[in-house]
């Protein structure tokens, strides 16, 4: 049920119909500002319903080109990046509640994919791709923590089906996207059985994990996105102050999530979900995307000005201290959670670049920005085949300042995950030490020739227009006034000279 109750109000004199050119420009910048808010029965509210265009979502993967060597020891990882494999991504926003008070809007957003086989062409979601296991891996990162690696070791894999039960597998993109693949298929009461049940019960809690019918789990990267709402929003409308537009009051009804300590920065839910902005942008402000896909906030600065299609606007972006440690003392950072161990088996603070998920995943995941770009060098020393690029792997947004529409924009993030040696499991007794990158991917937006043409024509072409009447004014004015001069000048040489005053 939505509440909501209207307000009644009047128009202010400045938004009165005048024939002052200098008003009718300044009530056309007011207005516009006015068509940002989040009003019920505008074209805005409904595009905030709706988007009209799906989002482009592109994920790239990496093929293990030696695991055989990566398993005795000989080599480090070397990897081949296959993609983009692109998706459609669509959002729907349900209102839950407006708060006339408050000025908000309450809402949850399900996601829906569509493959796009055209734009993914010659790649398609059958392509075979060498990875690490990431179910088996976690099981056994899981079943360390309770001294139970070699139980699980000897008993976990008849639970995969054939050909999914090695530390490294190839399998079909697909089965790694949102179609997922079984595991944890538990039959008997033996000993093993019993292991299974404890070690497949707390993987069954995990984000990636789904339970089917015969209560046996299927892993999937991404089927977390479409199986449910990513929780409730409380955004402001920008109906009392435009410079709120969009920003998150709450997540859940809280103003803090519990993923990185109770009432710390890092825990803080700051800034919009990266569709809403306000106008009135300056080169000075700074912003946080809240994205649920990793539990936090991350802010993005002011990078350069920028043109599309014959809009200008301001590009902000992530930099090399946007997962730098949030004090000058990583032990005390609140992004170390210690949570997960690193290469040498340790609960300790990751490096530069790199941060643990595990309180936001469940599992021991790592989130870096792609090709561990800004990362430190020893995780892009520990592979081979990565090359990091600014443009091509930093989040960034460009945004028309003067509305606040955003024109484009990315948010990209890659999964890691570690490999080392683990005490019990025989097949990892000589493997390589690294951080392995599993994927990244690219959810962004690009407003259409459309939608720029219709900016153009809602907004600038009338500031333009008005502006340029007010000058053709000031011209006309102008020549008035140096027309009457002439006038009065000659009126004056005739009555000195005793000519006639009339011309």
């Amino acid at each position: 049920m939505i509440v909501s109750v209207k307000r009644v109000a009047t128009v202010p004199s400045y938004l009165r119909p005048t024939t002052d050119p200098e008003m009718t420009g300044i009530q056309a910048r007011l207005l516009s500002l006015r068509a940002t808010r989040l009003d019920e029965g505008t074209e805005q509210y409904d595009r905030f319903l709706d988007l009209p265009f799906p989002l482009t979502f592109k994920v790239y993967l990496f093929n293990v080109e030696n695991p055989d060597e990566i398993l005795k020891g000989t080599a480090k990882p070397k990897l081949s990046e296959k993609g983009p494999y692109i998706y459609k991504q669509y959002r729907h926003k349900k209102i839950l509640e407006i708060d006339e008070d408050e000025d908000t809007i309450s809402y949850t957003q399900m996601e829906t994919f569509e493959f796009d086989a055209e734009s993914s062409a010659p790649l398609t979601e059958d392509d075979m791709i060498t990875v690490l296991n990431p179910p088996l891996m976690s099981v056994y990162h899981l079943a360390e923590g309770f001294m139970l690696a070699g139980a699980v070791d000897k008993c976990i894999r008849p639970t995969f089906p054939a050909g999914y039960d090695e530390i490294f597998i190839k399998v079909p993109v697909r089965h790694l996207m949102f179609e997922g693949f079984n595991f944890c298929r538990n039959k008997g009461s033996d000993l093993c059985s019993l292991v299974n049940d404890i070690v497949c019960t707390i993987a069954s809690t995990k984000r990636n994990s789904d339970i089917l019918a015969d209560y046996s789990l299927q892993f999937s990267f991404l089927n977390y996105k479409v199986r449910e709402p990513d929780g409730k929003y409380t955004v402001k409308r920008g109906l009392d102050d435009i410079d709120r537009l969009g920003y998150i009051s709450a997540w859940n009804g809280m103003k803090y999530t519990s993923y990185w300590g109770d009432g710390t920065t890092c825990s803080e839910v700051r800034g919009t979900d990266s569709t809403l902005y306000p106008p009135r942008i300056t080169k000075d402000n700074e912003f946080y995307i809240f994205a649920t896909d990793i539990c936090r906030s991350v802010k993005i600065n002011y990078i350069r000005e920028e043109t599309y299609r014959d809009v200008d606007g301001y590009m902000f972006g992530t930099d090399k201290n946007t997962l730098q440690p949030s004090t000058n003392n990583s032990e005390a950072d609140c992004f170390c959670t210690k949570q997960s161990k690193d290469v040498d088996g340790q609960n300790s603070c990751f490096l530069d670049g790199v941060i643990d998920m595990q309180s936001c995943f469940g599992v021991p995941v790592l989130f870096s920005f792609p090709h561990f770009l800004w990362a430190d060098e020893k995780y892009l020393n520990g592979v081979d085949g990565l090359s990091p690029n600014e443009e091509a792997h930093r989040t960034y947004l460009l945004v028309e300042p003067n509305t606040g529409t955003p024109l484009k924009g990315v948010k990209r993030i890659q999964l890691n995950a570690v490999i080392r040696p683990i005490a019990g499991i025989k097949s990892l007794i000589d493997t390589t030490k690294a951080v392995l990158p599993l994927l990244w991917i690219e959810e962004g937006v690009a407003l259409t020739e459309e939608y720029t043409d219709e900016l153009h024509s809602k907004y600038f072409d009338k500031v333009q227009i008005l502006d340029g009447f007010k000058w053709a004014l000031i011209a006309v004015s102008a020549l008035l006034v140096v027309i009457f001069g002439v006038l009065v000048v000659r009126k004056r040489f005739f009555n000195n000279t005793g000519q006639p005053d009339g011309l």
